[in-house]
């Protein structure tokens, strides 16, 4: 038995609590985290930094394509979605003396739930099957619904472990002009993602190396950097808190600085969040990090139960 368009807002959704940042911006250093959990992106999302500094559109182009025969159990057992997560991104932003664009992508390599928490969501899933199997709802009936759909979401978000890549190549103007613009600095990395069964932490660990485009090494300004740290973070059904640390190594002038940051995330709906972030970044002056901003998942994705 298939079960499709089961009303208007019990769909089983394809969503997480984030939307994740665009990788341009995080190569910039302008998003307010450095050390991203692996999630599921939206099919199309946009996010507003600061309101007035920048924003960035993402597509996960495998959702923008109607899939009626994929299933709950096939995204759920998926132990390698590179494909469903493959998102792309453009972004733009400013300082003081320049205009920036970037390109990016993301992906997962691994996703994987432990046994418990696969037991739980086959029990949860079998749950709103029964449900389901009624010859007429009642309101009491499609609020169990709704109800066991909340629960489902949530055990499908707790991923044991994630394994993400991800890549952008930023391009700058000076005097605040895309006229100019020409490529200076690309980076890669990955995101690494762990949660303990019985520990209420989620664990991130960031490894990144970036490097300028068209530069001389020799001068030693923003040339080649390597980025490793640790991200712990407190999550509940509307909000998530999390305390990053990341260390940079400048291999050109041989010197090491860091990043602290204090990140909140807090969920309006399913497809609006608002994020801020407080602390030091890595420049040796100016280095207040005070950033807000808005996300905006625009699509409502929907599988169906076998």
């Amino acid at each position: 038995m298939t079960f499709r368009n089961l009303f208007a807002q019990g769909e089983i959704k394809i969503s997480e609590l984030y939307i994740p940042n665009s990788p341009g911006f995080v190569l910039a250093d302008k998003a307010p985290s450095s050390v991203e959990k692996p999630s599921t992106p939206k099919a199309f999302g946009v996010s507003l930094l600061n309101l007035r500094e920048g924003g960035a559109v993402e597509a996960t182009p495998y959702w923008l394509i109607n899939h009626p025969a994929y299933t709950f159990d096939e995204y759920f057992k998926k132990k390698i979605p590179i494909i469903e997560t493959f998102n792309i991104s453009a972004a733009t932003f400013k300082t003081d003396t320049t205009s920036a664009v970037s390109l990016g992508f993301r992906t997962q390599l691994i996703r994987l739930y432990s046994k418990a928490n696969q037991a739980r969501i086959s029990a949860k899933k079998a749950e709103i099957v029964s449900l389901l199997s009624v010859e007429e709802f009642t309101p009491e009936n499609l609020d169990s619904i709704e109800r066991v759909r909340k629960e489902l979401a949530d055990l499908k978000s707790k991923v044991t472990f994630d394994f993400e890549i991800a890549a952008a190549i930023i391009g700058s103007a000076n005097n605040n002009s895309f006229k100019n613009l020409a490529s200076n600095k690309s980076g890669i990395w990955a995101n690494i993602r762990f949660r303990p069964n019985k520990f209420p932490l989620d664990i991130t660990a960031l490894a990144r190396y970036s490097w300028a485009n068209n530069a001389n090494p020799k001068v030693g300004v923003d040339s080649i950097f390597f980025d490793y740290g640790v991200s712990l973070s407190f999550q509940k059904s509307k909000f998530d808190i999390a305390f990053e640390y990341v260390k940079r190594h400048d291999f050109s002038i041989k010197i090491n600085n860091d990043r602290l940051a204090f990140v909140v995330n807090y969920i309006i709906n399913d497809n609006v969040i608002i994020v801020g972030s407080l602390g030091k970044n890595f420049d040796k002056v100016n280095n207040i990090l005070a950033v807000f901003g808005v996300k905006f998942g625009l699509s409502t994705e929907k599988i169906k139960l076998n």
